[in-house]
């Protein structure tokens, strides 16, 4: 009488199997793992930078009350505001331009001596209006006409540029080059054979005014003018290159 036998795999075999994938796996790893640390390298960075004359300031105008009476107070800021939107309207800036949403209402204190404490003494409302100068030919007129409507507050104008991305990828490319010229002298140096790129990394550095705006008076103006100079655009990269015995 024939007998029919199957063997079914227990955990045990299931096990086995589990491990010997596994062990399969790290074995692959292991080899990747040894190449890439096998992989001779040459790590270099690379600069690239660029001037350009700024095309755009922001400034912060402000309004600051002070008082116990908070809807007074509240009344007289958004007075100035209306006004100096009113004064920068008829300049020809664009409602883009404006921005006037930010209101803060601060409690005072002063310190009474006959009591050794701090006690309430009003309020302070404050209002601001943002602004952006696309015509650095007006940001003096705009300062002072902002002024003349009752701001009371002017922020540094922040300077800043409309080609800053065309000229941050010129940096870029300036970068690079520097990198692949530095990789080359030492490649040659070493009396090895440069190899393709493997691995690149870049870090954006913020541009800042290579000088100062200034303010310069003219005998025969009633107002200033405002000199904005340059900025600079910098960029950095950080290349790895193969290498091989030539």
């Amino acid at each position: 009488m024939k007998t029919n036998r199957s063997i079914r795999k227990t955990p045990v075999y299931r096990l086995a199997g589990a491990t010997a994938a596994l062990g399969l796996l790290f074995a692959c790893l292991s080899t990747f793992a040894n190449a890439s640390e096998d992989t001779q390298l040459i790590a270099v960075s690379g600069m690239g930078s660029l001037t350009l004359v700024p095309d755009t300031a922001s400034i912060t105008l402000g309004i600051s009350v002070r008082g116990s009476e908070l809807p007074k107070m509240q009344a007289a800021a958004d007075a100035v505001i209306a006004s100096a939107l009113e004064t920068l309207q008829g300049l020809n800036m664009d409602d883009r331009d404006l921005a006037a949403t930010n209101i803060r209402i601060s409690p005072r204190y002063r310190y009474d001596q006959s009591l050794q404490k701090s006690i309430a003494d009003g309020y302070e409302v404050s209002r601001d209006l943002r602004v952006t100068v696309r015509d650095l030919t007006l940001l003096g007129q705009v300062m002072s006409e902002a002024s003349s409507a009752g701001i009371n507050s002017v922020s540094p104008p922040q300077l800043s540029s409309s080609k800053y991305e065309d000229n941050y990828q010129q940096a870029l490319l300036l970068a690079v080059q520097q990198a692949k010229q530095r990789a080359a002298a030492l490649a040659k140096a070493a009396d090895v054979q440069l190899g393709p790129v493997v691995r690149m990394s870049t870090h954006e550095t913020s541009y800042r005014p290579e000088q100062p705006m200034r303010m310069v008076m003219e005998s025969d103006a009633p107002g200033a003018t405002y000199q904005p100079g340059e900025i600079q655009v910098s960029a950095k990269v950080n290349v790895a290159f193969a290498i091989q015995p030539e």
